[in-house]
């Protein structure tokens, strides 16, 4: 895979003694994000610091996406905690619209209703939050419908009126390692960019997979990716990459086919499905030499 143009903004890392400061800060909230205040604090504290007075200040964004980024990883093994669904259900602050659609079977009859979670795009920055409750909707003169979001770790002067049609969408999916394969050239994705002065989710493109041999760390593919909010370009690892909830007929389909597939056979029979072609590649057909 090539390397993408140079010129772009340092990445911004955050110092081994404050990646430990929000980890025990994590661990105190017992991994829910912490409070508006600890995040502000921990800013203060971070910009105040020999390594950091008078060159780089840590804003509390940045703080409040690495928990974020936290978090997705967390639920890559399964579902909220008890003390999540705690905090979101004894918040009586504010009048909230119950993210939960109720599905109806063929004979009519009501199910129990299914939780969906959703996220949308900020006018501010143009980087997609997830949305912790919906307080109100309206019709524009261009005809357009509009909510008013809650963005889930943020207070009241944060929220925002926001386009159903262009900035509201079912939550993007954190990727575990066997789903690589899923990702695929032209898909769009939900990206964790790290620059100098932010860290935040943009939707981005796949350009180039460089698929790889996985081994205990896990999934070892690299992504070619193309922000489509600054038009920059970076190759990421798949912990950065967030699949929409589209893709996942393509996991249902190719490992209920067969769930011995060697992934180089499973990844073409996604890309060749990808360009329109119905007849999958013979899954004992020898792969061919990766040409990036």
């Amino acid at each position: 895979m090539g390397r993408p143009p140079a010129g772009g903004a340092p990445v911004f890392r955050f110092l081994p003694k404050e990646v430990l400061a929000m980890e025990k800060a994590l661990e105190d909230a017992k991994g829910v994000t912490p409070s508006r205040e600890v995040v502000h604090a921990l800013a203060d504290m971070f910009s105040a610091s020999p390594e950091r007075a008078g060159k780089v200040s840590i804003q509390w964004k940045q703080i409040w996406n690495w928990f974020q980024n936290r978090r997705h990883a967390a639920r890559r093994g399964g579902k909220p905690t008890e003390k999540q669904d705690e905090i979101l259900a004894s918040d009586a602050s504010i009048s909230k619209r119950p993210l939960a659609v109720s599905a109806a079977t063929s004979g009519g009859k009501g199910v129990e209703p299914v939780k969906m979670e959703f996220e949308a795009k900020s006018s501010r920055d143009a980087a997609w939050y997830d949305v912790h409750s919906f307080l109100a909707h309206r019709m524009v003169d261009s005809g357009d419908p509009e909510v008013r979001v809650r963005f889930a770790g943020f207070g009241p002067e944060e929220d925002e009126w926001v386009n159903v049609r262009s900035a509201v969408r079912q939550r993007s999916l954190p990727c575990e390692a066997a789903e690589c394969v899923a990702v695929l050239p032209g898909d769009l994705i939900l990206c964790f960019q790290e620059g100098n002065d932010q860290a935040l989710y943009y939707d981005a493109y796949i350009k180039e997979v460089e698929r790889r041999r996985h081994d205990v760390r896990g999934c070892r593919c690299r992504f070619l990716v193309q922000y489509e909010h600054d038009g920059s370009l970076e190759i990421v690892p798949l912990r950065k990459v967030c699949r929409r909830p589209e893709t996942d007929y393509r996991l249902s389909a190719k490992f209920s086919q067969s769930a011995a597939a060697p992934v180089a056979v499973v990844e073409k029979n996604l890309a060749a499905e990808a360009r329109g072609n119905n007849e999958l590649l013979d899954e004992t057909a020898p792969a061919e030499g990766n040409t990036m």
